[in-house]
Protein backbone atom coordinates (compact mmCIF):
# COMPACT_ATOMS: atom_id res chain seq x y z
CA UNK A 1 0.00 0.00 0.00
CA UNK A 2 1.19 3.36 -0.85
CA UNK A 3 1.31 6.33 1.78
CA UNK A 4 1.77 9.91 1.11
CA UNK A 5 5.23 9.75 1.62
CA UNK A 6 5.55 7.52 -1.72
CA UNK A 7 2.29 9.20 -2.81
CA UNK A 8 4.12 12.90 -2.50
CA UNK A 9 7.14 11.07 -3.88
CA UNK A 10 5.16 9.87 -6.78
CA UNK A 11 3.85 13.59 -7.56
CA UNK A 12 7.29 15.31 -6.88
CA UNK A 13 8.72 12.86 -10.00
CA UNK A 14 5.56 13.26 -12.20
CA UNK A 15 5.84 17.09 -11.93
CA UNK A 16 9.39 17.23 -12.60
CA UNK A 17 9.71 19.00 -8.92
CA UNK A 18 13.55 17.46 -7.31
CA UNK A 19 12.82 15.25 -4.68
CA UNK A 20 14.47 17.25 -2.02
CA UNK A 21 12.50 20.44 -3.07
CA UNK A 22 10.21 20.50 -0.02
CA UNK A 23 8.93 24.34 -1.69
CA UNK A 24 5.61 22.47 -2.78
CA UNK A 25 5.21 19.95 -0.28
CA UNK A 26 2.36 21.93 1.79
CA UNK A 27 0.51 22.37 -1.55
CA UNK A 28 0.73 19.24 -2.53
CA UNK A 29 0.04 17.35 0.42
CA UNK A 30 -3.29 19.96 0.37
CA UNK A 31 -4.01 18.03 -2.72
CA UNK A 32 -3.73 14.88 -1.57
CA UNK A 33 -6.03 15.60 1.50
CA UNK A 34 -8.65 17.31 -0.79
CA UNK A 35 -8.49 14.08 -3.36
CA UNK A 36 -8.46 11.58 -0.78
CA UNK A 37 -11.49 13.37 1.16
CA UNK A 38 -13.40 13.48 -2.66
CA UNK A 39 -12.21 9.53 -3.63
CA UNK A 40 -13.91 8.42 0.04
CA UNK A 41 -17.26 10.52 -0.10
CA UNK A 42 -17.78 10.09 -4.10
CA UNK A 43 -17.29 6.11 -3.41
CA UNK A 44 -19.26 6.14 -0.12
CA UNK A 45 -22.40 8.53 -1.64
CA UNK A 46 -24.71 5.82 -0.45
CA UNK A 47 -23.68 5.05 2.28
CA UNK A 48 -24.96 7.02 5.79
CA UNK A 49 -22.63 5.00 8.12
CA UNK A 50 -19.31 5.98 5.36
CA UNK A 51 -15.95 5.94 6.81
CA UNK A 52 -15.11 9.12 8.41
CA UNK A 53 -11.17 8.78 8.34
CA UNK A 54 -11.29 6.03 5.40
CA UNK A 55 -7.99 5.44 3.51
CA UNK A 56 -7.89 5.53 -0.69
CA UNK A 57 -8.55 1.90 -1.73
CA UNK A 58 -5.19 0.47 -2.61
CA UNK A 59 -6.59 -0.20 -6.38
CA UNK A 60 -7.49 3.70 -6.75
CA UNK A 61 -3.88 4.43 -5.46
CA UNK A 62 -2.65 5.60 -9.15
CA UNK A 63 -6.12 7.44 -9.67
CA UNK A 64 -5.42 9.50 -6.46
CA UNK A 65 -2.06 10.54 -7.32
CA UNK A 66 -3.05 11.34 -11.16
CA UNK A 67 -6.36 13.62 -9.98
CA UNK A 68 -3.45 15.56 -7.66
CA UNK A 69 -1.40 15.72 -10.65
CA UNK A 70 -4.43 17.21 -12.87
CA UNK A 71 -5.55 19.69 -10.26
CA UNK A 72 -2.27 21.35 -9.98
CA UNK A 73 -1.57 21.15 -13.32
CA UNK A 74 -4.57 23.28 -14.03
CA UNK A 75 -2.81 26.17 -12.85
CA UNK A 76 -0.73 26.14 -16.04
CA UNK A 77 -2.44 24.22 -19.57
CA UNK A 78 -2.10 20.87 -19.18
CA UNK A 79 -5.24 18.81 -20.11
CA UNK A 80 -6.06 21.78 -22.09
CA UNK A 81 -8.44 20.47 -25.39
CA UNK A 82 -8.71 24.30 -26.92
CA UNK A 83 -7.95 27.58 -26.41
CA UNK A 84 -8.69 30.72 -27.99
CA UNK A 85 -6.71 33.74 -27.27
CA UNK A 86 -8.68 37.17 -28.02
CA UNK A 87 -12.15 35.70 -26.75
CA UNK A 88 -10.41 33.91 -23.99
CA UNK A 89 -12.17 30.73 -23.78
CA UNK A 90 -10.46 28.00 -22.84
CA UNK A 91 -11.24 24.11 -22.37
CA UNK A 92 -10.44 21.64 -20.75
CA UNK A 93 -9.74 17.31 -20.88
CA UNK A 94 -10.83 17.42 -17.30
CA UNK A 95 -12.65 20.29 -15.56
CA UNK A 96 -11.06 19.43 -12.36
CA UNK A 97 -9.10 17.46 -9.96
CA UNK A 98 -12.75 16.35 -8.98
CA UNK A 99 -14.23 15.39 -12.10
CA UNK A 100 -11.32 13.31 -12.62
CA UNK A 101 -11.88 11.26 -9.67
CA UNK A 102 -15.57 10.93 -10.62
CA UNK A 103 -14.74 9.75 -14.31
CA UNK A 104 -12.17 7.31 -12.49
CA UNK A 105 -13.83 5.80 -9.13
CA UNK A 106 -16.67 3.46 -9.02
CA UNK A 107 -19.58 4.26 -6.53
CA UNK A 108 -20.29 1.48 -4.33
CA UNK A 109 -23.91 0.74 -4.58
CA UNK A 110 -26.04 -0.63 -1.37
CA UNK A 111 -28.68 -3.70 -2.79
Amino acid sequence: MMNCAGKLKMLKSLLGIEASDSTHDDQLKYYLDMAREEIINWRYVNYADAPAEAEVPQKYNVIHVDAVVAGYNLQGGENELKHVENGITREFNYASMVDYIHAHVKQLVRA
